[in-house]
Order: structure tokens, then sequence, then C-alpha cells
């Protein structure tokens, strides 16, 4: 009886110190990601942008006419500067999706920004007439320049939805994306005795290619969720720039043309994220939501553009070094979308 008293307590003291010296106490067991039920839907939605377009790397009022050097004459410095500013200004989006099987769907959309400023104002400055071949200085009073920036970027996706939990869901996403970026600027420099210099310039980017992401949700109960989007795209396209002047001598009415342009292929990565919130309200026809957020998007060097400075002002016409500049958006973004189930 001794010997099974003792097994007994040693057994016991064993297994206590197994206890708290070496397991790790319970294991919680993590919830299977799922998919939705198998459906078949339609939506449908619509969003009002209001966006900067953003810039690097040069002043994106000047849009590569911006030059400042010492010319010919040797001591004087000429100017030839366009500050436009680019303003704050609306564009939409559009969207619509097909939804089938478990959680997958087929969502085609398109950004677009028309982005139009307006500058009139008094010019303090030297603007050279015929750089470099005759150093002809020409000193305007006024300018008045018309900057327009247009951005689309049509994405066709294909999706799957997955739940992580009964509050959080993601849908990866991967597709092809189409963009299209073109700032141009007119402008016009005038003076007392009624001579002109008008300008032109315009900076285009076209480029396709694959695209993927993912749309992060998680829903606060009662219809309110908040999201986390991004995604990214490798563009392969043209980009090209065309710089005009047109100087009109007052006197003898002589005009004088200097023209640059150029054009390659680029591959361009484009980054893009949204932060919002969200509110969906049950109808007998399908889910209406409302949104909420904010988006940003940039495309990396996408924009060429002739940079003429001191240097090439004191050469020839046409000798012009070529710089690049990214070129991104960000601003407000809200509107409605209808989720309607097919029977």
């Amino acid at each position: 009886m001794l010997n099974l008293k003792k097994t007994a307590i040693a057994v016991l003291a064993f297994g206590s110190s197994a206890v708290f010296a070496g397991t790790m106490g319970p294991v919680c067991a993590p919830g299977a990601v799922t998919v939705p039920c198998e459906s078949t839907a339609w939506d449908f939605g619509a969003q009002a942008l209001y966006l900067k377009p953003s810039y690097n790397g040069f002043t994106p009022g000047a849009l590569g006419l911006e030059r400042t050097g010492t010319g010919v004459a040797g001591s004087t410095t000429y100017y030839n500067t366009v500050k436009t500013p680019n303003n704050w200004d609306w564009g939409f989006k559009l969207e619509g999706s097909y939804h089938f099987r478990t959680g997958n769907d087929l969502n085609l959309n398109w950004y677009h920004l028309g982005n139009t400023d307006k500058n009139s104002s008094a010019f303090s400055g030297t603007y050279l007439t015929a750089f470099p071949a005759s150093g002809t200085a020409f000193t305007p009073t006024a300018v008045a320049s018309n900057l327009k920036t247009r951005w689309d970027a049509v994405n066709l996706e294909m999706g799957q939805l997955a739940h992580f939990g009964e509050w959080d869901t993601i849908r990866f996403h991967g597709g092809v994306q189409y963009s299209y970026i073109n700032p141009s600027l007119n402008a016009a420099f005038t003076n007392a005795t009624t001579a002109t210099v008008a300008t032109s310039s315009s900076l285009k980017y076209n480029g396709f290619g694959p695209r993927v992401g993912a749309d992060f949700a998680y829903g606060w109960g009662n219809g309110v969720g908040v999201y986390a989007n991004a995604a990214t795209a490798l563009l392969v396209g043209t980009q090209k720039f065309a710089e005009t002047s047109v100087n009109v001598a007052a006197a003898a009415a002589a005009t004088t043309v200097n023209s640059f342009n150029g054009s390659s292929t680029q591959i361009v990565p484009d980054l893009e994220a949204k932060l919002g919130l969200t509110y969906t309200y049950a109808m007998a026809q399908g889910d209406l939501s409302l949104d909420l957020g904010w988006m940003w998007v940039n495309y990396f060097n996408a924009l060429a553009y002739q940079a003429q400075g001191a240097a090439e002002m004191t050469t020839t016409v046409g000798a012009t070094s070529v710089s690049s500049t990214n070129f991104g958006v960000q601003g407000l973004l809200f509107g409605l979308k209808w989720v309607g189930n097919v029977v």
C-alpha cells in the first residue's frame, strides 16, 4: 500500500509540472476562409471624383515651356515661362459587374478627369523670340494661358470574394488596364506694341498592361463598413511630346517657328490606393450602397518633356534634352452602387 501511494504522488507531481512547464495551454482554432453561396447578380455604380493632378520634376503649368538661361547676347537672361496652377476639378467613375458562381465577378470600370485651368495676368521677364539664332528679345507685358489635363483609365477585372471570419472580406482581382494621359498648354504673350508670341505644348502617354489588386472590407454592422483597396499595373505604351512657338514681330510682321517633338516606347508602373466608408441599405430588389472615400493614383515617369536650359540657349536651335515626370491624381470620391440579384 505504501508503495502504491508513493507511485500515485510521483505521477501527480510529474503531470503537474508538465502542465505548468511543458504545455502551451488552450489552442485557438482559426475560422475557415469561406466564399459566398452560389448566386447570380448584376451591379451598376457611379462615383463623382474631385481630383487634383500632380507632377514632379518640372513646373506643371510650363509643360516644357519653362526656359531660363543666358542668350546669345551673353549677359541677358531670357524667360519663357507660364505659371499656371493645377487646380482641383471634377471627374467621374462608371462601373458595371456581373456576379456568378461562388463569389466570382467580372467588372468593367472607367475613370475620367477633364481638368481646365485658365490664367490671365501681367508678365515680367524677357521672352527670347528666335533663340538662339538671332538672340532677339521680346518683352511681353501680359500672358494668357489655358492648361488642360485629361486622364482616362479603363480596367477589366476578374474577381474572387472571400470571407475571413464574420466581418472581414477580401476581393482579389486581376485583369488588364488601358490608360491615357494628356496635359496640354496654349499660351499667348503680348505687349503694348501688339507683338505676340503664341506657344503650345502637349504631353501624351497611351499604355496597356496587366493589373492586379485586393479590396479589403470590414463590416461594423447595421450596414456600415470601412474599406482599404490597393492595386498595381504595369503598362507598356507610347510616350510623346510636342512643342511649337510661333513668334510674330509687330514691326516687320515676321514669323519664326520653333518646334520640338519626340516619341518613345515606355514601360510605366502604376500604383493605386483607396480608403473610405460605405453604407449599404437592403432593398426589395437588391442592395444600394453609398461610398465615401479618398483615392491616390500615380504613374511613374509616364510623361516625357523637352527641357531647355542655359546650355541649350547658347547653342543651335533644336539642341534640347528630354526629361520625364510622374503623373498622379488624388482626391475625394463619393457615389452609389446598386446590386440586384438575378432570379
